[in-house]
C-alpha cells in the first residue's frame, strides 16, 4: 500500500494536536515556515494541510494575525473526503459505535451484481449496521462487498469496528475514491423500527460506489440518515 502524502500527515498529527487538547481552541498555530521547518517539508506541502485543516474548519485563518484553532464540534458529518463513518464523526467531536444486524456471505441482487459486474445471485459479503453518534440511532447501511475483495469479511471481526480499516488493513484494499447520489425518502416499517423511530419518518437515502485501486468496485452500500444528523459540505467558488 502507498505512503500516505506528507501534507495527511501533517494535517492527521495536527488534527490529534487538536482533538487530545494540545492545541486549544483559539490558540495560534506555528508560521508556515516554522512548521515547514518541524516537519521537513516545503511551505507548500504545509499549506496543503492548512487549506485541508481549514475546509473541515479545525482551524481560521486570520489575515494579518495567523492561523488558529477554530472550534471544530459541529453536529453533523462531513463529506470533503472518503472516510469512514467513525472518522467523519470524529472530526465533529462525536462518539460513534454499530449495532450489527447482519455479517454474511449472501446472493447478489439484482443491483448488487450491476454494480460489481457479476451474475446476479454469485456470491457477495452483506454487512448491515445501525449506526450510532453518542449512543443515538444515527444512520442505517447496508454494505456489500465483493466476496473475492475479502473473502473471509463475515467470519472475523472488523479492525477498530470500521469497514473501510478492514478492508485497507486485513484485505489490502486501497480506496481511490467513491460515486455519492442522495435522495429524500420516507422510512418503511423495518427500517424504521431499526433506527428506533416511526415508520413514514423523512430520511436520506444515501448510494455510495466506492472504487479501488484498479477502478474495480470494491463496495456498494445503500444508507438511510436521520435528519437529526445532516452532511456538511464546503464548496469552494472556482
Amino acid at each position: 500500500m502507498s505512503r500516505a502524502p506528507r501534507y495527511q500527515v501533517i494535517y492527521d498529527d495536527l488534527v490529534s494536536q487538536i482533538r487530545a487538547g494540545a492545541l486549544s481552541k483559539d490558540s495560534r498555530l506555528p508560521g508556515e515556515t516554522e512548521l515547514a521547518k518541524q516537519y521537513g517539508v516545503s511551505r507548500m506541502t504545509v499549506r496543503q494541510a492548512l487549506d485541508l485543516l481549514e475546509s473541515e474548519r479545525f482551524v481560521i485563518r486570520r489575515q494579518g494575525s495567523g492561523t488558529f484553532v477554530s472550534d471544530h464540534a459541529e453536529h453533523g458529518r462531513r463529506l470533503n473526503r472518503l472516510r469512514s463513518f467513525a472518522d467523519e464523526i470524529a472530526d465533529t467531536g462525536g462518539t460513534a459505535s454499530s449495532r450489527v444486524v447482519r455479517c454474511e456471505t449472501a446472493p447478489a441482487s439484482a443491483e448488487v451484481a450491476e454494480a460489481f459486474g457479476i451474475a446476479e445471485g454469485d456470491l457477495t459479503n452483506r454487512l448491515t449496521r445501525v449506526r450510532l453518534i453518542g449512543g443515538v440511532p444515527a444512520a442505517l447501511q447496508d454494505a456489500w462487498v465483493p466476496y473475492s475483495a475479502a473473502p473471509s469479511l463475515s467470519r472475523e471481526p472488523l479492525v477498530d469496528d470500521s469497514l473501510y480499516r478492514t478492508l485497507t488493513k486485513r484485505f489490502g484494499v486501497e480506496l481511490r475514491y467513491a460515486d455519492q447520489s442522495m435522495v429524500a425518502v420516507l422510512l418503511d416499517a423495518e427500517q424504521a423500527d431499526l433506527l428506533g423511530t416511526q415508520p413514514g419518518r423523512p430520511a436520506l437515502e444515501i448510494h455510495r460506489t466506492t472504487y479501488g485501486s484498479r477502478g474495480e468496485v470494491v463496495e456498494f452500500t445503500t444508507s438511510w440518515t436521520l435528519p437529526e444528523f445532516p452532511f456538511l459540505m464546503r464548496i469552494d467558488a472556482e
